[in-house]
């Protein structure tokens, strides 16, 4: 086991933060294995980062990667793959789960530090040694000097001042070009420390950082912000000094910068397949089912939020709710048949010969209608799995499994009393549902009639009934070993922060 000597770490002490409970309990392990490790930038808001509000960004020394993965498992957190167009070298990230507040929190895990420009981070600082021997303990968690991490901070600030930016301070057009959060992490920086002891860490460092560009950076910065011209010309100089440290040419990193630029554009996101991180383990398929009042909807929506913070994930309603301009076309051509059939019977009587024309008709708009919705979810179905296939974890609020279930409609309708144009419809529409493969899981919210009939008193009990029947049917088959359904119960008759708490360690287990 690998130790730091504890002796030699200076202790910040303040009052103990409040950070989540698997948060603290991460750390603590990492301090007591001794994983070289700090918490090298935003430090300003480490308070949030271990409330799981924002990332939590770590430098790990590269010799002890190994064991601090294998503490990342050991503590449950899952390996993530970035976006496209987010991966740079020598950056991993995670995702961690707090059981006792329900929150997520993210690990952005660097072995090297490798910053710059937006979209492109062109430079990697060898910077890593100095970080881990400054080390100090603040909140029980490394934390670098304040006098490295203000430097870093000149550089990233300055490499990721744009032109426009320029354009801005020169012309004094709305806000200054330096974000405000960065000038207000600069200025907390600088409460505690001084230039003084900025000038020996740069000193100490040598030649890696360009002393007097940091240091007539931060004279902009305190007396004139919105300097342009002089930030213009300390980012020129930077690019120059840090030329040997740079993985592209000014020429390709533009071009990568513009790249990425248009992808994130309105135009091109429409047709991005993701755009967030994806489990490194691939994609799922999670599907919702319940009786009416067990709560799907609202469950589907409170995962989504959940899940969205990090993750690229889709909901899909696959219920009859959604209709396309088709369906309810036909829906509508059905309901001026019935119309038309009800009025003839009316003025003419029910004997009368186009009744049954007209009746027939009417059938097949409904069979028309129902077959259609089919095609709906279906299409809607197809696109889901393209998306899981790529890696991206879906979630459906409804499943297409058997009536009443959200499955074929028409045999039920028509039962016993089938003529040959009803028998072709359900044959086609039974046919489609069938090209439906079941979901990696079903998740089961297994509500008792009593309670579904309370929170939803204007439907109908036997359907009600039906429908909570058939679940606990599908509940017992999952549960036979021969079972090939992944079936998981959750009891939806509990309050909803209940199940809500359920709901979200459940998918964190499947995950």
């Amino acid at each position: 086991m690998i130790q730091t000597p504890v002796s030699n770490i200076k202790v910040i002490v303040q009052e103990k933060p409040v950070a989540l409970e698997a948060v603290a309990e991460l750390f603590d392990r990492l301090n007591r294995d001794g994983i070289r490790y700090c918490h090298w930038k935003s430090n300003m808001r480490l308070r949030q980062a271990l409330a799981g509000r924002t990332d939590l960004d770590l430098l790990v020394d590269r010799q002890h990667s190994q064991l601090f993965r294998q503490i990342l498992i050991e503590h449950d957190l899952k390996a993530l793959v970035a976006a496209p167009g987010k991966h740079y070298p020598a950056i991993e990230n995670y995702l961690g789960f707090d059981r006792a507040s329900g929150r997520l929190f993210h690990l952005h895990v660097h072995y090297q530090l490798v910053l710059g420009e937006q979209f492109v981070k062109n430079y990697r600082l060898p910077l890593e040694a100095y970080f881990l021997d400054s080390v100090q303990i603040e909140h029980g968690i490394l934390i670098p000097a304040p006098e490295l991490e203000l430097i870093v901070l000149s550089i990233r600030a300055l490499l990721k001042y744009r032109d426009r930016d320029v354009v801005k301070d020169i012309l004094s057009v709305r806000s200054s070009g330096l974000p405000a959060d960065i000038l207000r992490e600069i200025e907390w920086l600088l409460g505690q420390t001084s230039l003084e002891r900025i000038t020996q860490m740069l000193q100490s460092i040598g030649n890696i950082v360009p002393a007097d560009i940091v240091t007539e950076f931060l004279q902009i910065i305190t007396t004139s912000p919105r300097n342009g011209y002089g930030l213009f010309r300390l980012r020129s100089c930077l690019r120059r000094a840090l030329r040997t440290h740079q993985r592209y040419n000014r020429l390709k990193a533009s071009g990568i910068y513009f790249q990425q630029l248009w992808q994130r554009s309105t135009l091109s996101r429409k047709w991005s397949s993701h755009r967030k991180m994806t489990l490194a383990n691939g994609g799922q398929t999670l599907a919702l089912i319940g009786a009416d009042g067990s709560g799907k909807s609202a469950m589907s929506q409170m995962l989504l939020k959940w899940l969205d913070w990090k993750l690229d994930v889709h909901l899909y309603y696959l219920g009859s709710k959604q209709p396309s301009k088709r369906s309810k076309f036909l829906y509508l051509l059905f309901r001026m048949a019935r119309r038309g059939h009800r009025t003839v019977s009316n003025r003419f009587g029910a004997q009368n010969y186009l009744l049954p024309l007209l009746e027939n008709f009417r059938q097949v708009l409904l069979y028309s209608h129902y077959l259609s919705i089919g095609y709906d979810r279906y299409f809607r179905y197809l696109v889901s799995r393209q998306k899981a296939t790529a890696g991206l974890i879906v979630l459906y609020d409804r499943y297409p499994l058997e009536a009443p279930l959200d499955g074929p409609k028409i045999h039920v309708l028509v039962r016993d009393q089938m003529g040959a144009v009803a028998r072709t419809f359900s044959k086609l529409e039974q046919n489609l549902y069938q090209k439906f493969d079941l979901p990696d899981t079903m998740l089961a919210l297994d509500v008792s009639p009593a309670v579904s009939q309370y929170r939803k008193p204007d439907h109908d009990p036997a359907i009600i009934e039906a429908k909570s029947r058939l679940i606990r049917k599908l509940i017992t088959q999952a549960d036979q070993k021969n079972s090939h359904v992944k079936l998981l119960r959750i009891d939806a008759d509990r309050p909803f922060e209940e199940v809500s708490s359920r709901f979200k360690a459940t998918i964190w287990e499947l995950l």
